[in-house]
């Protein structure tokens, strides 16, 4: 089944960033939003993350606010909001793929985030097991590939990240139970440059 996809991150007036996801098909539609801020030693530091879902008349709403003076956590679904405590260092679900991103492109290759999903705490690990070029519908793009490391062995999580445009998702493909899903970039724009094909050698 095929899903309709618009991925943005912009700089706003106030100085944060606003990450946002809007996917869309016949059945419903899907909107993931996160704000946050960049610290002076490059980490990313979550204020906001919302997740709402319609599908087939079937509504799902959350919401996670950051309170870093209290280091409190608070998260609302269905109306309720419930308060814990908050790590130093914790981010949302897609605020640890943009410190992966910065992480990968500092040169580290250690990665594993304290991750806030669904209001509680986990860990998420990845590793870079391939670098390769990597077909897509702009062309052929220079990628990183990185997995994700679970001890559940159920379930395969993979990102391509384009290495000479920022490190930018292209492809993620996530396997569970024999069933495969996957979005693929068709176009895009890093710092208002649309994302070009890598230039093949040409035999003469």
């Amino acid at each position: 089944m095929d899903i309709v996809a618009e991925h943005r991150l912009e700089k706003l007036e106030s100085g944060q960033y606003r990450e946002t996801l809007d996917a869309k098909n016949i059945f419903g539609k899907i909107n993931e939003q996160a704000l946050f801020t960049v610290a002076d030693n490059q980490q990313v530091i979550p204020q906001e993350y919302s997740y709402r879902r319609s599908l087939i008349g079937i509504k799902r709403a959350e919401k996670q606010v950051f309170d870093w003076p209290n280091l409190q956590l608070e998260y609302t679904k269905k109306d309720q909001t419930t308060t814990s405590p908050l790590q130093v260092g914790s981010l949302d679900i897609i605020t640890h793929k943009l410190q992966l991103r910065r992480d990968i492109k500092a040169g580290k290759e250690i990665f594993s985030y304290p991750v806030i999903s669904r209001g509680k705490l986990k860990q998420y690990a990845y590793e870079i097991v391939a670098r390769e070029v990597l077909e897509t519908a702009i062309g052929p793009l220079n990628t990183v590939l990185v997995q994700r490391i679970r001890e559940d062995q159920k379930r395969t999580t993979k990102i391509w990240l384009a290495s000479d445009w920022d490190y930018l998702a292209v492809r993620l493909e996530q396997i569970e139970n024999g069933e495969s899903h996957e979005m693929t970039i068709i176009n895009g724009q890093v710092d208002n440059q649309p994302v070009a094909p890598l230039k093949m050698a040409t035999e003469i």
